[in-house]
This record gives structure tokens, sequence and C-alpha cells, in this order.
């Protein structure tokens, strides 16, 4: 049975090569598309430690699995949230870990603009949110409006809480064997830092004269967790652009090599 680490962000492929750049965990469409195409209709087993992130990307995610001709297994051997649930309705068995957890709520967003904007944002929530109720339902065997109301309280459930639910079958190890575990449940990137990091690499591949800017302003509530690595990343850059500079070369291309899985 051939196994894919669901670890990381639920992200979209287009910003899969950022997140190799910064050494991070991730899943995207691809790497599901890839996975299931190398097992070529064999069972399959998802490990997710997974604190969920986009949507459409999960969306991708659960039309792939779901239509795997292949068994696919599910085991939550961490945190199992938000989009990273979304396996578990794809899923013909979903066990947990002891110390497991999982997590539903309703879609979010961030938007900008007068009423109309804010009104437009409120019904596409509110459509995908339900859609996602429907789901969760179906998996719990209870109705739409319950689902929704957990869903309203953002509820997390543990292991033995899971089960009870019906969003899992089993609970791992409760005949006292070993406990191993998978760890590390890493940060999403926002668009915003995604972009202004985007906009750094290009006008640095662009620039083999005078001095470069590399100024990187982080939003500390947000990206405290990966402050340090990425400050690693920009001084790399720095050290290189003053090396060639000052042999005035141009940058080496190797250093922004993307893409590519782990």
């Amino acid at each position: 049975m051939k196994t894919l680490k669901f670890n990381g962000s639920v992200i979209d492929n287009s910003n899969a090569w950022l997140y190799d750049w910064l050494e991070m965990d991730y899943i995207s469409p691809k790497v599901v598309d890839d996975f299931l195409k190398d097992a070529n209709g064999e069972s399959v087993a998802i490990q997710i430690n997974s604190g969920g992130g986009s949507v459409f990307a999960g969306s991708e995610i659960f039309t792939a699995l779901g239509n795997y001709p292949g068994e696919v297994n599910v085991e939550i051997t961490g945190i199992c949230a938000s989009a990273a649930t979304f396996p578990l309705l794809a899923a013909d068995y979903v066990s947990i870990t002891p110390i497991g957890q999982v997590m539903i709520h309703n879609v979010s967003s961030i938007q900008v603009g007068d009423y109309r904007d804010m009104d437009s944002t409120a019904k596409a929530l509110l459509g995908a949110s339900g859609n996602l109720a429907e789901l969760y339902a179906k998996k719990m065997n209870i109705s739409s409006e319950e689902a929704r109301s957990l869903m309203d309280a953002e509820t997390w459930y543990n292991a033995k809480q899971a089960k009870e639910a019906g969003l899992v079958n089993e609970v791992l190890f409760d005949n006292n064997e070993p406990v191993k575990l998978v760890a590390g449940v890493g940060p999403m990137l926002s668009p915003e830092k995604i972009n202004q990091l985007k906009n750094m690499i290009k006008d640095s591949e662009n620039k083999s004269q005078g001095s470069p800017s590399l100024t990187v302003e982080l939003d500390a509530d947000q990206m405290n967790s990966i402050t340090n690595l990425i400050d690693e990343k920009i001084s790399a850059v720095k050290a290189e652009f003053e090396a060639n500079n000052s042999a005035d070369k141009p940058l080496k291309n190797q250093l922004f090599k993307f893409g590519g899985i782990k």
C-alpha cells in the first residue's frame, strides 16, 4: 500500500515553488494527483497532519480522491483541521491516533470593498460552507442544519469524540501498542506575503547593476513562527547580491530554483 504524507498547509499549485524555497511542508492538488497516478489503482494511505488551507485546493484533492478507483485509507497522525478534513469525506476508511484532533468550521476569506463587495463575498462564503455542511452531515449521519451549527461553533474533536461523531472509523493503538506519531504542522503564508516574496524574488532576478534593495516587512502576528526562516533566506539573497555586485557579475540563477516536492 502506497502512503502519502499529507503534512503542512493545503495550498494551490501556483504557490508550491515558494513553499519549496522556504523549505516548508505543504500539500497541493498536483502532489496528490502525482501520488495517485503513481499508485495506479492500488490501495493508498493518506497520513494527515495539517491545519488546512485553501478551500479550492482542498476541493481539487477531494475530487481526485473521490474519483480514485482504488481503496483510500486516511490516517490522522496529528491535527486534521479545516480544508485538511476533505480527504476524510472521500475516504473509504479513516483512523486516528489517540492524541489526534479533528476540527470543522466555516469557510473564511478576506475582502476589501463597499457593502456590495461584502454582500457578494458573504453569499459566496455561505454557499461554500453550505456545500461542506452537506458533506459533513452525510459523513456524520446528521442533518445539514446540525452540521452547520457545528461549523458555526468551530468544533474540535479529540480521537474518541471523532469516532463517536462518525468522522473516523477507528482509534489507533486501542490494543496498547506503542504509539508512533507524525508531527510538524507549519503555518500557511498569507496571499499578501506570497505576493511580497514573489515580487522580491522577481525583482532580484532582474537586477544585475546598482544597489539592490531587499526590504521585507513581516507581520509579526501572522508570520511569527517563520520569521527566522525568512530572515535566513533574505540574508542569503543579500549576501549573493553583494558578492556578485562586487565582481560586477549577474546574479546566479541557481539561487532561485523552485518546484518539485520533498
